[in-house]
């Protein structure tokens, strides 16, 4: 891994991520790069950078491919799309085959968790449905949202 393909990733997301909001009305790129500055490594972060290029960015799996970064980047960007219809459990056991993925996952769970984006959901169904995905994600990755966190979650 080189610091020029994180540099690769960070120019590809920020095309794929372009005019794309959060559900907190931000631009979807500073999750992104919350979650980017969240991991150690360059391998990470790279993953980190784009790994919600498919499901929330404009980018396809075949356009993704087509980037050429490393196979172990591209099986963990996979590994961390959320598929149509499936269920959590079976997404996070896909992850957490992965530990580079896992480890991307944690940060992205502790971004979305931050209070203020918590609060700052469009409404409170929204806000618990969310937070109950959360919680759910980390016991099925083998810890809680607290502990994640570093903080009680509410």
């Amino acid at each position: 891994m080189t610091t020029g393909e994180l540099t690769h990733a960070i120019t590809v997301a920020a095309r794929a991520y372009a005019g794309r909001t959060d559900r907190q009305g931000e631009p979807y790129v500073a999750h992104a790069i919350r979650v980017m500055l969240d991991v150690e490594g360059d391998e990470a972060r790279t993953v980190a950078m784009l790994h919600d290029v498919i499901e929330w960015g404009s980018m396809t799996a075949h356009g993704l491919l087509g980037e050429h970064f490393p196979d172990a980047i591209i099986e963990a960007v996979d590994a961390l799309t959320v598929r149509h219809d499936e269920p959590l459990e079976q997404a996070i056991a896909r992850i957490r085959r992965l530990p580079l993925a896992a480890a991307v996952k944690r940060a992205d769970l502790r971004d979305n968790a931050q209070q203020w984006r918590l609060d700052a959901m469009p409404d409170a169904e929204t806000r618990e449905r969310m937070l109950r995905q959360y919680r759910r994600a980390a016991e099925l990755l083998g810890t809680t949202l607290d502990e994640l966190c570093g903080r009680p979650v509410r």
